[in-house]
């Protein structure tokens, strides 16, 4: 591979907290330590800002009120910076990924990663017509190209994981929690109907009132938690059951603090969220949906439960709470899998094997 360093910009539509984002600060931080000249344009900010600015990563907002505002900034901006690469993230900012290719002469790679927020866009004919690459995060992602308006060569690269060690012990961030010696539920994810979170309260309700004594804690913000933590409560559960910590920076120091890691989507592409988790040696409990099953092998790494099934999710849940050798067992073979196969570094690796395919013309 050339060591020749790439003027790479990656598109985003905004810097909320999802596993979307979170990758492409993580790709772009990577890319600026191998010498790249690394940076983001994204349409709006969000939770994600402040990582941006302390990781020091180059940053463009195109927040203007008027499409035209918008679209004039990102021409001038990718005529200046001139990118070989632009590596659009998600349809929703494949517009300007394509202007960025149009006035930079660049090749534009894109990177599917699932639309699962509610907000789904079509690519237009033209705009695909620019794309030199398209990646889809798991196989089953790739399957759904048509969906979006792609008709063309699909391949798959999964995410990647960069173990991120916890700042702070188990013992004293349980002790902050007043988590006491219960078996601990996590669960980090937008509040986005798509996610679940509902279900997951259903479940707890439900260990509940079978006498099991858990916690679960809820990692995220977004248009569902208010509704979630009214289920909650009026699901009999109260603040020594579950826990809605919001956006949080300290994400590893919470996992390693956990048990279980529960995330009973309805959708996904592949969740950054559970790579995080087994690489923190966490059992995990999700629904067998977008690349969930290429990633957790039911029985092996955590289970696999169908989707909105809260009794089949405390089943689940109730077998791994009661033997604290299983889940060490099958936590310790989810960081053995993620450390192998699921390398941050690897990811990195084979997005700039595209790079360089896509700009040799092959």
């Amino acid at each position: 591979m050339s060591s020749q360093s790439l003027r790479i910009i990656h598109t985003v539509s905004s810097l909320q907290g999802g596993g979307m984002e979170q990758f492409v600060l993580r790709l772009a931080e990577a890319q600026v330590k191998q010498g790249h000249q690394a940076s983001i344009v994204s349409l709006n900010d969000g939770p994600l800002l402040e990582i941006v600015r302390q990781k020091e990563l180059p940053l463009t907002l195109l927040k203007h009120r008027t499409m035209l505002g918008r679209i004039t900034h990102c021409a001038a901006h990718f005529a200046l910076k001139a990118p070989d690469i632009v590596h659009c993230h998600n349809p929703t900012s494949l517009r300007y990924a394509t202007i960025g290719k149009l006035v930079s002469g660049g090749r534009l790679i894109f990177t599917d990663h699932a639309q699962t927020k509610g907000i789904v866009r079509k690519g237009s004919a033209f705009e695909w017509k620019q794309v030199n690459a398209y990646v889809a995060v798991s196989q089953e992602t790739a399957t759904h190209a048509g969906d979006i308006g792609y008709h063309g060569p699909t391949e798959a690269i999964h995410n990647g994981v960069e173990f991120a060690p916890a700042q702070r012990s188990r013992d004293i961030v349980r002790a902050e929690l007043n988590l006491g010696q219960q078996v601990v539920l996590i669960n980090v994810a937008s509040f986005y109907p798509v996610k679940a979170q509902d279900v997951l309260v259903q479940a707890a309700a439900l260990l509940k009132s079978r006498g099991i004594s858990v916690v679960t804690l809820f990692l995220g913000d977004g248009v569902e938690r208010e509704r979630v933590e009214t289920l909650a409560r009026e699901s009999g559960l109260n603040q020594a059951d579950v826990r809605f910590l919001g956006f949080r920076n300290d994400v590893a120091d919470l996992l390693a603090a956990s048990d279980i890691f529960v995330l009973p989507s309805r959708a996904e592409g592949l969740p950054m969220s559970i790579l995080e988790a087994m690489s923190h040696r966490l059992p995990v409990v999700c629904t067998p949906v977008g690349g969930n099953p290429e990633l957790v092998f039911d029985g092996e790494h955590g289970r696999l439960v169908p989707v909105d099934d809260p009794s089949a999710l405390a089943e689940a849940l109730a077998a791994l709470v009661s033997d604290p050798l299983l889940r060490q067992r099958q936590g310790e073979a989810g960081c053995k899998r993620v450390s192998l196969d699921f390398s941050f570094e690897r990811t990195s690796q084979l997005y700039e094997r595209i790079y360089r395919r896509v700009l040799a013309g092959t």
